[in-house]
């Protein structure tokens, strides 16, 4: 019986439907910030765009190029998004939001947050460490949404007990957005230059360190075959297990997922571990006492 255990690579996978409700999100922010007056949500739409590319696939030229293509494009737009914001406050720009901002925002929210979350659900049943990475991307995300709703909320304060100096608050939030969604940009383009073998440069990483590593996981008998590959300075793992052939399915599953979680927290470098289990070959030296009642002749000298 053959028993092979797959940890999956979802981290860019996820379909077209995340990336069509994303980009859904960015409009909806994008024609709200706009007809609405909120220079801090207008720029907030290029961190969903920036999440909407994330979202898709990057493995061939073509993909590449379109992704790197959007990523330049939402970085521009961000340094654009900085020098208007400091003319804005420069010159005391009395452009303010309305009620059409404040619904665009709400609804663009409530989109990624579901979004996020059905996405993080699916991850953490089939890799923490890539659940983890995805939230911390979210974070940033929700941080650029945290300074476009404080840009609103202090500018009705301002309004509403006449602080002429909380009437800048959109402007000055729109800085901090802008400087998120550069962030942004630049992740993504290491993302996708990383990610694409057309586009990056590989080369074959010392499995040393990791072989010794992983022969440490409790239930691992042979580390049949690891194979290191250095991208920029993020390694991928590939790796092949030898465990015992009665070992179950899960009990498999966990000795690989104890395998991963090892490499990954012990090397900051490693951010993926593609990892497979397979049975020990026949004639395997570790027999239970059961087998050598039945007649079994040990295959170690006692």
């Amino acid at each position: 019986m053959v028993m092979t255990v797959r940890q999956k690579d979802t981290w860019n996978s996820t379909g077209g439907t995340d990336a069509y409700l994303l980009g859904a999100a960015a409009l909806l922010k994008g024609i709200g910030g706009w007809m609405g007056g909120s220079h801090a949500l207008l720029v907030d739409s290029l961190n969903s765009v920036s999440d909407a590319v994330r979202s898709t696939r990057f493995g061939k030229l073509q993909a590449s190029l379109v992704g790197m293509l959007f990523a330049v494009l939402i970085l521009v737009g961000a340094i654009e998004a900085v020098l208007s914001g400091i003319g804005q406050l420069l010159h005391s720009s009395q452009r303010t939001p309305n009620e059409w901002a404040a619904v665009a925002f709400f609804f663009a929210v409530v989109v990624s947050q579901v979004l996020f979350i059905i996405r993080y659900r699916q991850l953490e049943q089939e890799d923490r460490e890539k659940a983890r990475r995805y939230t911390k991307e979210h974070r940033l995300s929700m941080y650029a949404s945290v300074f476009v709703a404080a840009g609103m909320v202090l500018w009705v304060v301002g309004k509403s007990f006449d602080i002429p100096e909380l009437l800048y608050a959109d402007p000055a939030a729109s800085l901090l957005v802008a400087l998120i969604a550069i962030i942004k940009a630049l992740r993504l383009m290491l993302l996708i230059f990383g990610g694409s073998p057309t586009l990056s440069k590989q080369r074959a990483e010392d499995p040393t360190p990791f072989l010794e590593t992983v022969q440490r996981v409790r239930g691992v008998i042979e580390v049949r075959e690891l194979r290191a590959t250095k991208v920029a300075e993020a390694v991928k793992i590939d790796l092949i297990l030898s465990v015992n052939p009665r070992m179950t399915v899960k009990e498999a599953e966990e000795v690989a997922q104890r395998s991963r979680d090892l490499l990954v927290h012990r090397f900051v470098q490693v951010v993926e571990v593609d990892v497979r289990v397979e049975p020990y070959h026949s004639g395997y030296p570790y027999k239970s006492n059961d087998d050598l009642l039945n007649g079994d002749s040990p295959t170690i000298v006692q």
